[in-house]
């Protein structure tokens, strides 16, 4: 499953994973309790072992096989190894790699808005399908711009994938913009929830 992120990844040039903004991830920690995550585009695990470390069962995915090592790794040093499993797959034929229990959190990181726009019918539909009712979902992307890298996503955009059965809770704007191939793109958070 070759992608330009197999080819950064193995450069090591990766400057998405010096990001520490996690978004409204920490207030949906507070307020509900643990469930059933999903963690897609996870890289090296970041969002997936938070996750853990608050006792979600959580499953990261990811198509490039080089983070999913260093998030292995992650998770086994902050002894949630038990808690957490990480899957190489696509995003886009999820049906192909993961279980069909629900998940009751999903996280999507720079994932979605890369995606070609087959992909992200495929991706939102598989999650609307495999989402509890209350499901939060939190992405963050950037808005859509020209150049190298994902081409971004905006809020019109991405509520019109998931559907009806979706409804924003917030849409928030990061401090700072994009580095490397994203540079001065403007991101925003997307927080929605399942009906």
């Amino acid at each position: 499953m070759p992608t330009p992120y197999t080819f950064l990844y193995q450069i090591g040039f990766t400057p998405w994973e010096a990001s520490d903004d996690r978004g409204p991830l920490p207030q949906v920690l507070a307020a509900r309790p643990p469930g059933r995550a999903l963690d897609t585009g996870c890289g090296s695990g970041r969002q997936s072992v938070l996750l853990a470390e608050h006792g979600w069962q959580v499953t990261g995915v990811d198509v490039v096989a080089k983070p999913l090592r260093a998030a292995r790794a992650c998770a086994l040093a902050a002894g949630v190894d038990q808690q957490v499993r990480f899957v190489r797959a696509d995003v886009t034929r999820l049906g192909d790699g993961l279980p069909g229990a629900p998940f009751d959190l999903v996280t999507d990181v720079g994932c979605l808005h890369g995606l070609s726009d087959g992909g992200r019918r495929a991706f939102t539909a598989w999650l609307s399908e495999h989402t509890t009712g209350g499901a939060d979902l939190l992405v963050s992307a950037a808005l859509p711009r020209r150049g190298i890298g994902p081409r971004g996503i905006d809020e019109a955009t991405l509520g019109s994938l998931l559907g009806p059965t979706w409804s924003v809770v917030a849409v928030t704007s990061p401090d700072g913009v994009g580095r490397g191939p994203l540079a001065g793109a403007q991101f925003r958070w997307y927080h929605y929830r399942r009906d």
